[in-house]
């Protein structure tokens, strides 16, 4: 194994929360649905996860499918009380209001998964307040995106990002995932790699497939 392998394993290892290593993808058709945002905004979003599951050979449901990746979008975290069909999802969400409220989040992210591991269901909530209102909004779109296809720990991905601002050749400035984790993305999504896995040994595996895949294609 070179120490190239073995410094990717590493990278992906923090990524899935090292000693408490969780690796999950989709394991059936994906369909987005965003709620709480104007008819422009919630398409940025569904493109977001379109396009970043169509890099990963993710499967897209058809537009008739019930939506399991959800991301509600709201200005106040009280609002969640009021957002259709969030009550059902969450039965705790009073108590889940009052703790996000207390620790100052802006962003929730629970996840349902099948017998295998894999997502089989996902729920983001977004609280819109002042820190992302001063992000573009084509970066939290495409960075929901990619919180959404695979299960990440938050500290590892907080201190290893997936989306950055690109400068563009005619100087616009554009959202795009990072190199590193565009491959790794297409390395999760692998027919070989297990849907879920807590084995830490995985991270070798799809460090090896980073490396086929190449670290030079962005979304």
């Amino acid at each position: 194994m070179s120490d190239a392998t073995s410094e990717t394993a590493d990278r992906i290892r923090r990524l899935f929360g090292g000693e408490a290593f969780k690796f999950a993808r989709w394991g059936g058709a994906i369909s987005p649905a965003v709620i709480g945002l104007d008819a422009a905004g919630g398409r940025l979003f569904g493109e977001a996860v379109r396009v970043l599951a169509g890099h990963a050979g993710a499967a897209l449901a058809d537009g008739e499918a019930e939506a399991n990746l959800l991301i509600y979008v709201m200005k106040d975290w009280r609002d969640a009380a009021r957002a259709p069909n969030l009550p059902d999802f969450l039965p705790d969400l009073p108590a889940l209001i009052g703790r996000l409220e207390a620790a100052g989040a802006n962003r929730y992210r629970v996840f349902a998964f099948d017998d295998a591991g894999a997502i089989r269901a996902s729920i983001t909530l977004l609280r819109y307040d002042e820190q992302m209102r001063a992000a573009p909004v084509d970066y939290i779109a495409l960075t929901e995106a990619a919180l959404a296809l695979l299960v990440f720990d938050e500290g590892g991905v907080s201190a290893d990002r997936p989306v950055a601002m690109a400068q563009l050749p005619d100087g616009e400035r554009r959202a795009m995932l990072v190199p590193f984790h565009a491959a790794l993305l297409k390395a999760a999504y692998d027919p070989a790699i297990p849907a879920g896995s807590k084995d830490p040994a995985l991270a070798l595996r799809l460090a090896a497939r980073v490396g086929l895949t190449g670290a030079d294609d962005a979304a």
